[in-house]
């Protein structure tokens, strides 16, 4: 409770909740003190430190009722302080042997603190029934993914345009928490036709990924189909953020959840999805399910860069997968979990609201002309993929020559090469034995992902065959620490380069290296990780080495890196009770 006492008293006979702008906003409903002590305070300076982000600091309007609904001006209480730039107050001294009623307040904001993260426009029912019902929940399954689940204020207009305020309208409804109603049976003449947009919390705008569908339940179970986020997030670790800001849900078929005329008991982000059939009128519900919008800081954990390989020039923008495993190799995880779509110019693009064939970490994305814009993708990838990752030699186990192509698949060369690769590659990069990038040859790939390996079908080329090629791996933390050199930082980029070859690390450190090292690691010697695509890196090799020209970065020069190589090991038992590790 505040103790602060003001000067003058107001008595109002009518709402002080103005239209200043054609373009404004309202808040919610706060209830910050009550009138057991000295009286009721809800003043704004309050309010702005105990709801931070949640009132504009300047407000344009204030309204306050007693918290059953009655305007203050019916209630009979002198006011303290009634406006919008200090708040509202009544104090207990002044209601000549009464006491001040428990008020809440409401303000209305700018357009310029409304418009900071601001949903579109909508309008999805229409007043020839019972009433115009654009409440909150009802948005949150006909646009999903477009609307945040806790707005902090709402705007009313007519389809023309005309702002609708609360003050001198009978509408049931009008808050942001809960959307707006306006029912036929209150208004002389009837409703009209109204659209609502809301102002959203600043993180809501910030850019946020999109994870994959989930369906972990079936209408045949439980008495019904739910897809709640407690039992998602158990079933599926790592793959759902734990504050996801959006939900959408559709059919296993695609049919969007509005669509269905299924009754939700649930339709949140805070909690899921749930569909009862005991509420669907003799029905069943359909089966469903769900995918979430997450956070900047959760997708940020774990990112890759932009890709943009195509152009909408053709038959439209394809940033799908498996073409960007090819063209960016090592880059970009087999597995995404979460996938972030923009133009190119920056403006985000979600799924809804937009006709794209594809949009989804597995597949990519694609957008099918008519006419699309031209887009980028990045994804979100599990914990692992961003950890200290090695890379191996170059593998050539086949030619084009023999069995109708040329497949370097997993299973073969972790036969061939026994304890030269990882069982559970993170990345692959293939090339022709010359050097050139597949991505570049114009051959069409039957496999190219580090589950599986490489593999191009001659049969599939047309009238030309598939080239002769070699694949290389980036291994995970556990199997390249099996068997790790120290870092090795022989040189600095004050020269021609840096150059950290092995032949010249087996001499200034010798006995530490292996011969023969099976995989490499580098980064900067601040300890940023680089990979060999992407970079112009001279030598990116285990067995090599690793080499960074100056004259070859574009203007620039190399920075410091420093290397360590995983190596085959040997154990020589020297007593019952140890052992030593030596590279071959």
């Amino acid at each position: 409770m505040s103790s602060k006492v003001f000067a003058t008293c107001v008595i109002l006979a009518t709402s002080t909740l103005i239209s200043l702008s054609t373009q404004n906003c309202i808040t919610k409903w706060f209830d910050h003190d009550d009138p057991s002590g000295n009286g009721d305070y809800e003043l704004l300076a309050d309010l702005l430190s105990t709801n931070p982000g949640e009132i504009c600091p300047s407000p344009i309007a204030i309204e306050a009722q007693t918290i059953s609904g009655q305007p203050a001006s019916q209630a009979g209480n002198i006011f303290q302080v009634y406006n919008p730039i200090s708040g509202f107050a009544c104090v207990n001294a002044n209601q000549a042997g009464r006491l001040c009623a428990d008020y809440k307040v409401r303000f209305t904001c700018p357009e310029d603190w409304c418009s900071r993260c601001r949903t579109p426009w909508f309008d999805r029912d229409n007043p020839s029934g019972l009433g115009d019902y654009e409440t909150l929940s009802l948005l949150l399954i006909r646009y999903p993914l477009q609307v945040c689940a806790q707005p902090i204020a709402i705007e009313v207009t007519t389809i023309s345009g005309t702002p609708a305020l609360p003050p001198g309208n009978n509408f049931q409804v009008y808050d942001p928490t809960q959307g707006f109603a306006c029912l036929n049976a209150q208004q002389n003449g009837g409703c009209q036709d109204y659209k609502v947009r809301f102002t959203c919390p600043v993180s809501f705008c910030q850019p946020k990924c999109v994870t994959r569908w989930f369906d972990s339940d079936n209408p045949n179970t439980n008495g019904g189909d739910s897809e709640l986020l407690t039992v998602l997030l158990g079933m599926y670790p790592g793959e759902i953020c734990p504050n996801p800001l959006g939900i959408e849900a559709q059919t296993l078929s695609g049919q969007p959840a509005s669509q269905t005329g299924n009754v939700f008991q649930v339709y949140n982000p805070t909690t899921g999805v749930s569909c009862l059939n005991g509420n669907q009128g003799g029905g069943v519900c359909a089966d469903y399910k769900v995918r979430l919008t997450c956070p900047e800081d959760w997708c940020s954990r774990c990112r890759t860069p932009w890709f943009d390989r195509d152009n909408p020039s053709g038959l439209g923008d394809y940033e799908t997968l498996s073409l960007l495993l090819i063209k960016y190799p090592l880059q970009v995880c087999a597995q995404p979990i979460a996938i972030e779509v923009t133009t190119i110019s920056g403006t985000p693009a979600l799924p809804p609201g937009n006709n794209f064939q594809v949009y989804d970490p597995l597949q990519g994305f694609e957008c099918v002309n008519g006419a699309c814009q031209d887009y980028r993708v990045r994804f979100t990838c599990p914990l692992s993929f961003c950890n200290t990752t090695c890379v191996t030699r170059w593998f050539d186990s086949d030619n084009p020559n023999t069995n109708g192509g040329d497949s370097e698949l997993l299973t073969v060369l972790l036969s061939v090469y026994p304890g030269y690769i990882c069982p559970n590659p993170l990345g692959i990069e293939a090339q022709t034995i010359s050097g050139q990038p597949a991505y570049q040859t114009g051959n069409i790939f039957q496999v190219y992902n580090p589950t599986s390996g490489f593999s191009c079908v001659n049969a599939n080329q047309g009238r030309v065959r598939c080239v002769n090629y070699k694949v290389r791996f980036t291994c995970p933390e556990d199997w390249c620490s099996k068997c790790r050199t120290p870092w090795f930082d022989r040189d600095d980029p004050s020269g021609l380069g840096d150059y950290e070859t092995l032949s010249l690390t087996m001499i200034t450190d010798p006995l530490q290296v292996c011969r023969q090292p099976i995989a490499i690691e580098v980064t900067t010697i601040s300890g940023s990780p680089v990979l060999p695509t992407g970079n112009n890196f001279q030598v990116f090799d285990p067995l090599q080495g690793f080499e960074c020209v100056n004259n070859q970065q574009g203007g620039g020069v190399c920075q410091d890196y420093k290397v360590r190589y995983t190596c085959l090991c040997r154990s020589h038992v020297l007593s019952n009770s140890s052992f030593v590790v030596t590279y071959p």
